[in-house]
């Protein structure tokens, strides 16, 4: 099994600042994030995590993380796999459709545990 915590899968060691947006869906995975990174307010932000149940969280949560976020910062959107027991409206591909939709694109993605993956998304330079 991987023995790495999902914030050493995401790369945190050079953040110095990070927002989770809609976190009480997955507490267990909030509490894993180093807290000395974890920030309130307006931002800017290094790296945001955001957690989607569904369309309407992504759709809701998305304009508020891109003003939140740093030009060069890290957006990661977790959302729940089809094979998840949650029933769930959104996966890999139509979260990256509507983040190209919006002057973004997927570069990664993780396995957060076994209902839960993340992707990574940056602003995409024109």
């Amino acid at each position: 099994m991987n023995e790495k915590t999902v914030a050493d899968r995401m790369f945190l060691r050079n953040a110095k600042s990070m927002l989770i947006m809609n976190g009480s869906v997955h507490p267990t995975v909030v509490a894993q994030f180093p807290q000395e990174l974890v920030k309130e307010g307006d931002g800017p932000f290094d790296v945001i995590m955001m957690f989607c149940m569904n369309r309407k969280d992504l759709e809701q949560f998305l304009p508020q993380a891109k003003e939140r976020l740093s030009d060069k910062g890290s957006l990661w959107i977790a959302y729940l796999k089809q094979t998840a027991s949650k029933a769930t409206d959104i996966n890999r591909d139509s979260i990256n459709a509507y983040l190209k939709e919006n002057g973004i694109t997927a570069v990664a993605m993780i396995s957060i545990d076994g209902d839960w993956s993340a992707m990574r998304a940056k602003r995409i330079e024109l």
